[in-house]
């Protein structure tokens, strides 16, 4: 999805600093596989890599001369709205080419707007801006923080990247975590941060300046409540026009390597169908299809997965016409050290879930060899219309706690998944209980309501609220493949529009995700329209079990082993000889995952904790 590195300095010369900005741009050549792009100057140097997704994407960094001094532009992800700016930008006399990359339009506009040209922008994107008029640099993010951006302190200046491993990479940046950090990296309340101590980062519509008097920043866009005037229909109607009209902004005019991942639920179901539509408009060549499985024999249900996905995909395949292809993966090969490694480095932290997001790794791995490069997701379905499971229950809506978090105490994880085998010092240290508290109530105290919001609706909007700002779809699995992301539900003018619908409405026909089932009924199988929320899917196969023991085990019988100091070894070496209850209990995998994990993450990026 493209990739930004940028150093300030305002002392020493930086355009003698060519070999560091070769070696933090390379941290980032997975996600930028179609070139590399440098600028240099005395006081900034900007890195690029890029993905080739459209025309111009590969020229980056983008100069422009301005009475002497240079305006430089780079832009990550697929911003919306470029053809409008290309027009205003003519019509104001402005130079632009015919064909004008992205960072081109990206820079004319700032020198015609200044900041305010990301409020001209949607989709999911973040710029990097060096103004050589006043020496700044500028950095922004979309409102829906689609792309990331990092930055920490060096001695005379800052680095600056798309993710924090290039920051890593300068020489005069440590990997020290502090308690803060790793309570971010433990808990899964919120999603990682800068984690490491000193980062900082750009948050989602938010625009900062840094030059020789320090910081600036702003809030450009906040979730704000509306009333909601539309009835059940023209609700559903609204949902469907905005679904097409984010569709067809999303499809770029070059449709190589255009892709769906597509699960059979309602939310890839939705984006399919409508991007086909869109496929056969244009006249364009079929949409290929991608759905993951597994080769360990028969699914089994559990309690977050009634149905098995292949089925329900080919259906949506067969109905659209698209290309479709079932990747099925072998259990075993989740943990080789090569995936283990390759999703480490893909967040730079510990996974939420590892079997999960593995399992995704290696499924996007197949779609980026068959020829992906764009890839059209459901991504943010469930949180707004509402579909995942806690999200539905009341209560866990109501536990005053994060649901998410809630709903691992209720299946005994008091401290969350994962966190049964961390010792007592650890626990004490982290006091989670009062991190989960404390990070609730600011989380909620930011949500606003309107003075006819009921209970119901109060709830429902702060449970929204937290849905789309602390419980994010993550590019970082894309992006470390070479894949572009692009999710449509995911849109900003979707999002203000769901965010107000009333309570009553969101369970439209009694089923979760209702209204969007609603909206696309006329575009899918009835089946799919009517299937239940499901889980992404993960292997029940015992060899899966089996070899996550003899990691863990390697583990606890190496006295280098970074973790120990921070898990109950008594526990651990008990649950290390319980093959069964790996086996048979999701928690414990859970609790082993993290363990390795944590044990890899200190090791590779020399974690120094500092607690």
């Amino acid at each position: 999805m493209s990739g930004v590195v940028g150093v300030i300095d305002f002392e020493r010369d930086l355009e003698r600093h060519r070999p560091l900005l070769v070696a933090l741009t390379a941290t980032m050549a997975n996600r930028g596989p179609d070139g590399e792009g440098l600028w240099l100057s005395p006081r900034a140097v900007l890195g690029y890599r890029a993905l080739g997704s459209g025309a111009g994407a590969a020229d980056q960094p983008f100069a422009i001369d301005v009475g002497g001094a240079t305006v430089v532009a780079c832009v990550t992800g697929a911003p919306t709205g470029l053809g409008e700016v290309a027009r205003q930008l003519r019509a104001g006399r402005c130079g632009v080419t015919p064909g004008a990359s992205t960072a081109e339009l990206v820079a004319r506009a700032y020198l015609m707007w200044g900041e305010d040209v990301v409020r001209r922008l949607g989709g999911a994107f973040a710029l990097a801006i060096w103004d050589g008029r006043s020496e700044e640099l500028v950095l922004a993010r979309d409102r829906m923080g689609g792309q990331t951006l990092y930055h920490a302190p060096t001695r005379t200046g800052l680095v600056f990247a798309s993710e924090r491993k290039a920051l890593l990479a300068h020489p005069e940046v440590d990997p020290v975590v502090d308690m803060e950090g790793l309570r971010e990296v433990i808990a899964h309340a919120l999603p990682p941060g800068p984690l490491f101590s000193g980062f900082g980062q750009v948050d989602s519509a938010e625009v900062v300046r840094y030059g020789r008097s320090g910081w600036h920043r702003h809030r450009y866009w906040d979730l704000e409540p509306r009333p909601h005037t539309d009835d059940v229909d023209a609700t559903v109607a609204r949902v469907r026009e905005l679904l097409e009209e984010n569709v067809r902004l999303s499809v770029p005019e070059d449709t190589e390597g255009l892709v769906a991942t597509l699960s059979g639920g309602i939310d890839s179901s939705s984006v399919t169908a409508l991007v086909a539509a869109e496929l056969r408009r244009r006249g364009a060549a079929d949409l290929r299809t991608f759905t993951v499985g597994f080769t360990d024999g028969e699914f089994q249900r559990d309690a977050v997965r009634d149905t098995q996905d292949a089925p329900f995909a080919r259906a949506v395949a067969e109905h659209v016409g698209s290309q479709h292809r079932l990747v099925e993966l072998d259990a075993r090969r989740i943990l080789d050290p090569d995936v283990r490694l390759g999703l480490m480095r893909a967040k730079d932290c510990p996974t939420r879930i590892y079997d999960m997001d593995a399992s995704q790794y290696l499924f996007l791995q197949h779609v980026a060899a068959a020829g992906g490069r764009i890839a059209f997701t459901g991504g943010m379905g469930d949180q707004l219309f509402h579909g995942a499971r806690w999200s539905t229950d009341p209560h866990l809506v109501d536990s005053g706690t994060f649901p998410w978090i809630a709903l691992a105490q209720r299946h005994g994880a008091e401290n969350g998944f994962g966190t049964r085998l961390l010792n007592h010092d650890t626990l004490r240290k982290l006091d989670l209980p009062s991190y989960y508290r404390d990070a609730y109530a600011e989380s909620v105290a930011e949500v606003e309501f309107l003075p006819e919001d009921d209970g119901a609706q109060r709830r429902i909007r702060q449970l929204s609220h937290l849905l789309l700002t602390r419980f994010r779809t993550d590019a970082g699995l894309y992006n470390s493949v070479g894949l572009q992301m692009r999710a449509p539900i995911n849109s900003v003018e979707l999002v203000e529009y769901a965010y107000n619908i009333p309570a009553e409405m969101q369970r439209h026909g009694g089923i979760e995700k209702g209204l969007l089932r609603a909206a696309v009924a006329d575009t899918l199988p009835e089946k799919v329209v009517r299937r239940p929320q499901s889980a992404t899917p993960v292997s029940r196969n015992p060899a899966y079990a089996r070899r996550l023991q003899e990691e863990f085990t390697a583990i606890l019988a190496d006295p280098a082993s970074p973790v120990l100091p921070l898990i109950d070894l008594q526990a651990a070496a008990r649950l290390a000889e319980s093959p069964d209850e790996l086996v048979r209990n999701r928690l414990s995998r859970a609790d082993i995952d993290l363990v390795l994990q944590l044990n890899l993450w200190l090791d590779h990026y020399r974690v120094r904790l500092a607690l």
